[in-house]
């Protein structure tokens, strides 16, 4: 279905000469005197609220509201037990039979064992009114599932708590615990338990639609998927508010892609710089195999996230891409959110968002809606016919093409929505053109006693306007880019840059003049005048308000036309008495024009200033005033920048195609022509920019947030088309030629819908990598809400391989499956085709510890590609264990950063610097940061940037380091003493005492905040974990001077459980061993002593064998366990004697090898060795006896044995003889 095209309508004019008379002349003033103003080229976009494009808050409270209206009638059911809820799931097979209707759950329910089948779909109010449905079990082999497997715009489920295990065999997808796909509102539920499914999974819905609204649910349990897994969504599109996250989510090592070995730094690195080098195709890692996008709160995100938390655990050791606390991916809006869970991945992984993708600007005019809907119907289709030809020979692929077909669905809606709104707007552009005329007309009339002024300006601004919109139009057609060099593109765009900041600059300063002459003239008039000195009312009691100070109640005139740049507006001072001024008090004033005889009043006297500014010739002394400004000659560089465009593009007409040709011969006809006139109309223009300002602003019609609601919706739901068709080419590999021929033909289609989308994106190609992507994020950064993490906290530890921070892992486009690069563009699609993004870091703080096993490793961002960082902090320890770029701020930035402060410990390899390890743009930064390690390149600033002149501002406190690479650069890397930082306007109050953080095991245990320059003894460290089989101590034992934050770190070292004496026995093993818990260095003094003189009772003297004393370090036992070996290692008839305060005690013993065992008490002992058998001396004869006898016998039996072998021979050598 499609609406009819009614763009032929025309505006329509009542006389055309005199409207092409004015639109001439309103031009040449714009262009000559206000260019910045051009109403028709740039038409000023209100700035709409995310907010307005998905529900809000408010909107889902009223549809909650409504559902208490009385006068309507409701169907209220009842369920009391399992049965009933069964029933209750039956009737909703039916999408409208749930409708006006209320359901209140009454008591707990137990699914267990009873054959319950998930809701189909629901569109009324479920209240669990806090009642708990437990056991729900889920394996049938089932996409789109949970308690709920749609839930309607209507739906409302509140006060609910389910608990269970969703685990539908196969490769499902849409997979939530309680809505698979949920397009209502869920309120004050929870799930815990089990999920888990292939793609778009999530603890309370799998897909969140634009309708969705998830407020202040909670989840619990473990949530796992490989793409599209959240905590709470799998893929947000809607409004996610107040939720709580403390499942643990992709915990489990599943990854088939790469490991952190195949991960190059060199070709990484490189392809940063040269996004069109796709050679590597082979090499790059599996998106089907790999997780990707997985988040605390959502899995990816183009909807808002705001006010939610994450405590659980996220990702896995060096396993997935875009891994986030709050989100995997996101292009939408996240605010006020906290991650205090640890974050694991392999790349882009980030304490709130793995990968910050930007918000694309998408400029659809009718056409191009009405031909995407023709492409997507078609899509439709043939995917259609692919799910009829694949039957049942993969559920895999079933499911993937039911996803592919539902977001073609979403998009055909989007597309018939754009186009009504598209018909609508172009009606009411009509109307507001028709109307802009008629006061052009006006503004005509009222000047035209300027005789003469309007035609001589007439040619030069219609030639101006002409040749402008004739390069504009030839600059469309897409072609005269890809003709230039890169030296022409750098000349093209440089003189079109000079123009527009030039003539912005000459605006600007020609207003301010116009404005302050004005005000002088007020001044001016209101003495000299007798009818403003001597009447009743009067206008003496006019006072200026300027900027700084208010109302300037002793305001004195004066002749310097600057002074009254100052003025923002006169106000009546009510309180004045012209007769007695020095009793003149109070601050009541009176606008200015009043009402009234006082209003006739103040606008006599705003004509007389009209009419003196004229007489005055106030327009050229603005004019030559702005001229002054810019250094003298804006006429002729304007004209000189005009005529370098023009040339450029001169050169290569024969190779355009014919329209571009003809544009551009057009453009610089009337750009020559504009060139001779210029100077006369710039002369003689006189200035009507007072009456303009008197009149209301010309408001164009928006197309509002709806119509930018749904542009956001169909670049949403074409890029998800689009990653799932990758998934399913992977998935496809052992299919049928069938299958195979419609696959063909469903990427021919989708390449053309992307074709045609493409043509959409604003914008004309630069083909450097910086010009792929226009970035606008610095514009509006400080209010923008698109693509935008705001006010956000991160206190969790990230750790990761490539591309980490606290905030986001990477500010990049993802849009293939090159899962290791990020700049990579729609490969097929037409080479000059550039996006308008947005993507903005704002005011986020990150506390957490973030580390990187390789390169990137960043506060705030790891890898800035685009966008803006915008008053960010960080306060977390920021390292890498084996790679380079490290910064307090981004790791490696290749846009800006404004007013970034970091106050942390950094350490790594190459680039490692306070703010960034390597830059571009940084404005406005403080650093007070200590660098720990670092190779090269490293400074408190940064340890490299791309270009100086781009760092402005930026000061630093640190007795060690430089700003920038071993040097400081005032005014923009330029160190300051600790007192003139904190004299900073904006510095945050935590600047103000450094923090002493302590860790153990990587885990903060503590911190402990002094003021700068104080001590910190060891006393005040708080108390070291105990770690079975560990002693430990501070790395740094105590801090002399603290002048930044500083980390101490537990030295865990594993106890030595056993001292070796020095006295040796003859096969080299200690005579004595004492078992303990011993530090490292720790030795035992043992000394075998003289026995003579020793009396034990009971014992020979000849039975003491050995007297030994030992001591050893104190361990805090209070006993320790002796080992001996006796000499020749006897094991039996050993007694030993320890000494005490009484005399000799005989010890209890046990053997452990050839060692006897026994204890003594303390970290000393005396003991003495009896051998109860009559002395070692006779023990030893004994066994010299005993051996010699074996010898002795041995002899013999070799003697025997040798004579009766002789015996033998002399019998069998006859006997030989005798045979021969």
């Amino acid at each position: 279905m499609h609406k009819s095209n009614r763009f032929d309508d025309r505006i329509r004019f009542a006389d055309p000469d005199k409207c092409k008379r004015i639109l001439s002349f309103f031009l040449a003033v714009l262009l000559g005197v206000l260019p910045a103003m051009n109403v028709w080229a740039e038409e000023e976009e209100e700035e709409l609220s995310v907010e307005e494009e998905v529900i809000s808050v408010e909107d889902a409270n009223e549809t909650i509201d409504s559902y208490n209206d009385e006068e309507t009638e409701w169907e209220e059911i009842y369920i009391e037990d399992l049965e009933d809820l069964k029933k209750f799931s039956r009737n909703c097979w039916l999408d409208t039979w749930s409708q006006n209707k209320k359901v209140y759950l009454q008591e707990d329910i137990n699914l267990s064992g009873g054959e319950f089948v998930s809701i189909p779909t629901f569109g009324g109010y479920f209240d669990g009114q806090g009642h708990t449905i437990s056991g729900l079990t889920i394996r049938d082999s089932v996409s789109y599932t949970g308690l709920f497997c749609y839930t309607q715009p209507t739906a409302v489920i509140a006060n609910l708590k389910v608990e269970g295990s969703v685990r539908p065999a196969g490769k499902q997808m849409v997979v939530g615990g309680i809505v698979g796909d949920n397009r209502g509102i869920l309120l004050n539920c929870a799930y815990d338990g089990v999920i888990e499914g292939n793609d778009y999974v999530g603890g309370i819905a799998g897909i969140n639609e634009l309708t969705g609204i998830l407020m202040e649910c909670k989840t619990g349990g473990t949530v796992t998927g490989i793409h599209y897994s959240g905590g709470v969504a799998g893929h947000n599109v809607g409004n996610i508010v107040g939720c709580l996250n403390q499942a643990d989510v992709n915990i489990y090592n599943e990854d088939k892609g790469k490991s952190l070995e195949d991960i190059n730094i060199e070709q990484y690195t490189a392809g940063l710089l040269n996004p069109e080098d796709n050679s590597d195709k082979a090499q790059k890692a599996s998106a089907i195999t790999s997780n990707v996008d997985t988040g605390g709160i959502a899995g990816l995100s183009t909807g808002i996230i705001q006010n939610s938390k994450n405590t659980g655990t996220i990702g896995y050791e060096h396993v997935g891409y875009n891994v986030g606390g709050i989100a995997g991916r996101q292009s939408g809006y996240i605010h006020a959110c906290e991650n205090a869970g640890v974050v694991y991945g392999r790349k882009d992984v980030g304490g709130i968002v793995g990968q910050a993708e930007p918000y694309i600007a998408v400029d659809l005019s009718e056409d191009i809606v009405r031909q995407l809907s023709d492409h997507i119907d078609v899509l439709h289709d043939q995917i259609g016919n692919m799910l009829d030809d694949a039957g049942n020979e993969s559920d895999t692929l079933s499911n993937r093409l039911t996803v592919i077909q539902d977001f073609a669905d979403k998009a055909l809606d989007d597309t018939y929505f754009l186009a009504d709104r598209t018909v609508e707007w172009a009606d009411g552009m009509t109307d507001s053109v028709n109307e802009a005329i008629n006061r052009f007309d006006y503004v005509m009339e009222e000047t035209a006693r300027n005789d003469g002024v309007i035609d001589q300006s007439k040619d030069a601004a219609g030639n101006v306007k002409d040749a402008a919109k004739e390069l504009e139009d030839m600059v469309n057609s897409m072609d005269i880019f890809q003709y230039m060099t890169p030296e022409e593109q750098e000349e093209y765009n440089a003189a079109k840059n000079a123009i527009r900041e030039a003539s912005e600059k000459h605006a600007e300063d020609y207003a301010d003049y116009m404005k302050a002459y004005k005000n002088y003239c007020i001044d001016e008039l209101r003495f000299s005048e007798d009818k403003y000195k001597n009447g009743d009312p009067n206008e003496l009691d006019l006072r200026p308000i300027l900027e700084e100070t208010g109302m300037e109640k002793n305001w004195s005139p004066s002749s310097d036309i600057e002074e009254y740049m100052k003025v923002t507006e006169w106000v009546h001072w009510i309180d004045f008495n012209p007769d007695d001024p020095d009793s003149s008090d109070g601050d009541n004033t009176a606008s200015f024009p009043g009402d009234g005889a006082q209003g006739d009043l103040d606008r006599e006297l705003l004509n007389d200033v009209a009419q003196k500014m004229e007489d005055d010739d106030a327009a050229q002394k603005a004019s030559d005033y702005a001229d002054d400004q810019y250094g003298g000659g804006y006429k002729a560089d304007m004209e000189k920048h005009l005529e370098t465009m023009s040339d450029i593009a001169a050169r290569h007409t024969d190779e355009m195609t014919e329209d571009a040709r003809r544009n551009l011969n057009e453009a610089i006809d009337h750009a020559k022509d504009a060139t001779e006139n210029l100077e006369t109309a710039g002369n003689q223009v006189k200035s009507i920019i007072d009456t303009l300002n008197e009149k209301e602003d010309i408001v164009f019609p928006q197309l509002g947030g709806d119509y930018r609601s749904m542009t956001g919706s169909l670049n949403s739901n074409l890029k998800s088309i689009s990653e799932n068709m990758g998934y399913l080419n992977d998935e496809m590999s052992a299919s049928n030629d069938l299958l195979g021929e419609d696959l063909t033909d469903i990427n021919d289609q989708f390449s053309e819908i992307m074709l045609l989308y493409t043509d959409a994106l604003d914008g004309v190609l630069d083909m450097d990598y910086s010009g792929i992507y226009e970035d606008n994020s610095q514009e509006n950064a400080q209010d923008s809400i698109d693509a935008t993490v705001a006010d956000c906290v991160n206190t969790g530890t990230v750790r990761a391989d490539l591309n980490v921070s606290g905030i986001a892992g990477t500010m990049a486009i993802e849009y293939d499956f090159d899962l290791e690069g990020d700049v990579t563009g729609i490969e097929d699609a037409r080479a000059n085709s550039t996006f308008l993004t947005k993507c903005v870091l704002r005011q986020n703080i990150n506390d957490g510890m973030i580390t990187a096993q390789k390169s990137y490793a960043g506060g705030i961002a790891g890898l800035q590609e685009m966008g803006t960082i915008l008053g960010c902090e960080n306060y977390g320890r920021i390292e890498s264990e084996s790679g380079d770029y490290v910064g307090g701020i981004a790791g490696q930035s290749l846009s800006h950063i404004t007013n970034g402060y970091a106050k942390c410990t950094i350490s790594g390899g190459e680039y490692v610097g306070g703010i960034v390890g390597s830059g571009s743009g940084i404005e406005n930064s403080c650093a007070m940061v200590r660098v720990k390690e670092a190779v090269a390149f490293y400074g408190a600033i940064a340890g490299d940037v791309n270009d100086e002149e781009a760092v402005l501002n930026n000061y630093f406190v640190s007795e060690e380091i430089a700003g920038i690479d071993r040097i400081s650069y005032s005014g923009r890397a330029e160190p300051v003493a600790y007192q003139d930082l904190l004299a900073i306007e904006g510095l945050p109050a935590r600047f103000h005492k450094m923090r002493i953080t302590f860790y153990a095991d990587e885990e903060e245990v503590g911190t402990l905040d002094c003021l700068y320059g104080s001590n910190v003894e060891a006393k005040e460290y708080p108390n070291i974990p105990v770690k079975e089989g560990f002693y430990a101590d501070w790395d740094i034992k105590e801090i002399d001077r603290v002048i930044a934050d500083e980390d101490v770190t537990v030295e865990y070292v594993r106890y030595l459980t056993t001292l070796a004496g020095s006295q040796l026995r003859d096969g080299g093993q200690s005579a004595v061993l004492v078992d303990g818990t011993f530090h490292v260095g720790d030795a035992l003094e043992d000394t075998k002593c003289e026995t003579a003189g020793i009396v034990i009772e009971d014992r020979e003297p000849e039975e003491i064998v050995e007297h030994w004393q030992i001591a050893f370090p104190e361990d805090g036992n209070g006993s320790h366990q002796v080992r001996y070996q006796a000499p020749q290692g006897q094991t039996e008839d050993i007694v030993v004697y320890i000494k005490n305060d009484s005399g000799w005690a005989q010890a209890e013993t046990e053997m452990m090898g050839i060692y006897y065992l026994f204890s003594v008490d303390g970290n000393e002992a005396e003991f003495v060795i009896c051998n109860t058998t009559g002395g070692i001396m006779e023990y030893l004869v004994y066994i010299v006896a005993g051996t010699l006898a074996v010898i002795l016998l041995v002899v013999v039996i070799v003697i025997r044995g040798r004579k009766k072998k002789k015996r033998q021979k002399k019998q069998v050598i006859p006997e030989t003889e005798e045979t021969a």
